[in-house]
């Protein structure tokens, strides 16, 4: 038996139950004629279709409602018991976008629930709203590493220098790989100076996809005492921390990390050659060019393309030079 009273969502709640997947895309196109406020129940259960066609037209008219309204039935579809509604309705929150579910989704941080806090988070994320400052901060203390991983988003799409001290004391000592990881990458938006302590004390982390991303950190803030560090990463024993390593090097553009690079010209892995390669492009010293002549032979052809245009970046630094 239905828990609607209106006839329309009897109908469509009947129809979203129907064998025949574009029955229930139908439905779900006719929910925007109903001004029931329940109607919202009924697009968080197509949200989760096992058909991907409705749901995206459930994806598709989350627009026609108003945010405000939908705030209350899909925070409570994050503690539903079927793991697909939750997941659904944390997806439509962070897809709302609207500031006038913000005091809503604050007021869902004092449930007690990891999902919801993880779910509600990530919603206020992509708001940037100041008021989620304080409650970002009071959770990076939070026991579970999903709930922390999201406070840091949300301090870190704040992009405020003021909140720099909370990310680099995570980037040093949370307990999470996964948490380190997150407040590394959120530390780019910061001039250099301020962050580059930390940007260097986590190349040596004991997780390599934290030591990946203070790299690629480095390398995009350009920080050039971080050159001996990088020159040293080249030796990680993961080839993909060697292959940012050799893309920063690269970005730095200072020669002394040439031989380097040369370690990795004849790797096996191709990935790790073609980086090397750009590097020495991006270096444009003569240094360089012996290098670059191995590889030209070499047997990837992505290799080889940018073996050349490598040495006529080299050719033409020289004869503006000249």
């Amino acid at each position: 038996m239905s828990n609607f009273t209106d006839p329309l969502l009897i109908s469509i709640e009947t129809r979203l139950q129907d064998a025949d997947p574009g029955i229930r895309r139908v439905a779900v196109m006719e929910l925007v004629d109903s001004p029931e406020p329940e109607a919202v129940e009924l697009l968080i259960t197509a949200l989760s279709d096992s058909e991907a066609d409705v749901r995206m037209e459930a994806a598709k008219v989350i627009d026609e409602f108003e945010p405000i309204d939908m705030m209350d039935a899909l925070v409570e579809a994050l503690t539903a018991p079927d793991e697909n509604v939750r997941n659904a309705a944390a997806s439509a929150l962070a897809d709302l976008k609207d500031k006038s579910v913000a005091p809503a989704l604050l007021e869902a941080l004092k449930k007690d629930d990891v999902f919801v806090l993880s779910a509600v988070l990530r919603a206020l994320k992509q708001l940037r709203i100041k008021d989620a400052r304080s409650y970002a901060i009071e959770l990076l203390q939070h026991a579970h590493p999903s709930v922390r991983r999201e406070a840091v988003g949300v301090l870190g799409y704040l992009q405020d220098v003021e909140n720099l001290p909370q990310l680099m004391s995570v980037v040093s000592n949370d307990a999470d790989a996964e948490v380190r990881r997150a407040a590394v990458g959120t530390l780019i938006f910061a001039p250099a100076p301020m962050v580059s302590d930390t940007l260097m004390s986590a190349i040596t982390d004991e997780n390599w996809l934290v030591r990946v991303e203070s790299i690629k950190g480095l390398g995009k803030l350009k920080v050039a005492e971080s050159l001996g560090l990088l020159i040293s990463a080249i030796d990680d024993e993961r080839w993909q921390v060697q292959e940012k390593a050799a893309e920063a090097i690269g970005i730095l553009g200072n020669p002394e990390g040439i031989s380097a690079l040369a370690k990795c010209i004849e790797d096996p892995i191709s990935n790790l050659r073609k980086s090397a390669v750009a590097a020495l492009g991006e270096i444009k010293h003569v240094d360089g060019v012996p290098l670059l002549e191995i590889a030209k032979n070499d047997n990837d052809p992505d290799v080889r393309k940018l073996a050349r245009w490598a040495s006529e970046r080299i050719a033409d630094a020289a004869e503006a030079e000249a």
